[in-house]
């Protein structure tokens, strides 16, 4: 049954979801529909992707447990998700194109972007992508 198998393909994401949230240096983890870039879960520091506002001065700090993406989401938070969403979505479909223009026999499985305050792992499959927000460890020296 085709159902059966997308079902099992989502449980086995839900099964890891919190193993990965769980990883040292990890600060949040988005999960997209690979075909639409839907959302199809979140996790972990999400107001790190919320839209920057001129109005907001004071941010919001919790040392509480990381979020299972049942609680009420901000709309500034929520824009933050989707558009982090739409330029992942985005980086990954043009990143594939640049592998299929130089190898029409390649796939691009695992791309990592790092900039001075967190490095983004993203991981792809036919279903879905992954994307997993880093801190970056200081240089030393």
């Amino acid at each position: 049954m085709a159902d059966n198998s997308e079902m099992t393909d989502f449980d086995y994401i839900n099964k890891n979801f919190d193993r990965v949230l769980g990883k040292p240096g990890v600060k949040a983890v988005l999960v997209l529909d690979r075909e639409t870039g839907n959302v199809l879960k979140t996790g972990g520091n999400t107001e790190l992707f919320r839209k920057e506002s001129s109005e907001s001065s004071k941010p919001s700090i919790s040392n509480d447990a990381p979020s299972d993406g049942t609680t009420e989401t901000s709309t500034a938070e929520r824009e933050g998700v989707d558009e982090l969403a739409t330029l992942v979505w985005n980086y990954v479909n043009v990143t594939e194109q640049f592998v299929q223009d130089l190898n029409k026999e390649d796939t691009a499985r695992l791309q990592r972007l790092r900039t001075a305050t967190q490095e983004l792992v993203i991981i792809t499959d036919p279903k879905f992508i992954l994307a997993v927000a880093h801190d970056t460890k200081p240089n030393s020296g």
